[in-house]
């Protein structure tokens, strides 16, 4: 699918299937409201960068993603919508599929969290304007609205089948611990593991 915004859907057929039945069970699992382009755009950014290994935004290198963001700002119409979407989607895979890592980076998922959503949101204005942009504005616009809830939902497609041990159940404990994250205090229930909220702290039962 493809507009004269410059804005493209594609799919792996070799990889789609596989994730859209993860994404889909995720969704589900967290009682996430949005529709099927939402999650469709989702399933198609995981067979994207997983298969192709795509470390940083296309065209870029591994300069600060507030640099790329003003960069973006500041550039050609065209370019400006291809950039805003390479940053909106690489902040929310990084952000999602590799959670744990960030935890242990100076620069943790709060800082790719403003900069997908920002992206995202300058994206849907862009969109608005145009009418045949309906679509892409909704789309854009939810996925910034709803940024950490599809964090979660990436995470779990990311954890679902590393479930095993002790210390895949620390791991998630530890996350849940800094991000409070509904998706892992579900997991850790799962697992007999009760983690109990409060003012204060949290702990496990």
């Amino acid at each position: 699918m493809a507009t004269k915004n410059n804005i493209r859907i594609t799919t792996h057929k070799d990889t789609a299937e596989y994730f859209k039945e993860l994404v889909d069970r995720a969704i589900d699992r967290q009682d996430v409201e949005t529709d099927e382009t939402v999650a469709f755009y989702i399933v198609n950014l995981l067979s994207e960068y997983v298969k192709t290994d795509i470390p940083f935004p296309e065209g870029t290198t591994d300069e600060p993603l507030i640099m790329l963001l003003n960069n973006a700002m500041n550039s050609e119409y065209n370019e400006k919508i291809k950039r805003f979407k390479h940053l909106g989607d690489f902040s929310l895979f990084i952000s999602g599929f590799f959670s744990d890592s960030l935890r242990r980076k100076l620069i943790d998922i709060d800082y790719y969290v403003v900069i997908g959503c920002i992206a995202y949101n300058n994206l849907s204005s862009m969109m608005k304007g145009y009418s045949n942009g309906e679509l892409f504005y909704n789309l854009f616009s939810e996925l910034a609205e709803k940024f950490k809830e599809f964090i979660d939902v990436i995470a779990e497609v990311s954890d679902i089948t590393s479930i095993s041990t002790n210390s895949d159940i620390l791991r998630i404990y530890e996350r849940w611990l800094k991000t409070g994250s509904s998706r892992d205090a579900r997991l850790l229930k799962e697992k007999g593991v009760i983690p109990v909220s409060s003012k204060e702290s949290r702990y496990l039962q």
